[in-house]
């Protein structure tokens, strides 16, 4: 009996834990790199980070593919 109380509060641990990880936050963002290479072997890297933290507000514009 003591092994099926631990194994069902491990079960219920773990889902509250896969739930908490599989994104159930107010916040989405998305994420563009772009890397640049002169021909004098200069590289730039370019990064740009646009989020939204609470409901509501407009969704990030999606990135430009290069």
């Amino acid at each position: 009996m003591r092994k099926l109380i631990s194994a069902t509060m491990m079960s219920v641990l773990l889902t509250g834990f896969g739930i908490g990880i599989s994104g159930c936050s107010d916040e989405a963002s998305t994420k563009t790199q772009t890397t640049t290479t002169a021909p004098g072997g200069n590289k730039t890297t370019v990064t740009d980070e646009k989020s939204v933290k609470t409901q509501g507000d407009a969704p990030p514009a999606p990135g430009k593919t290069p």
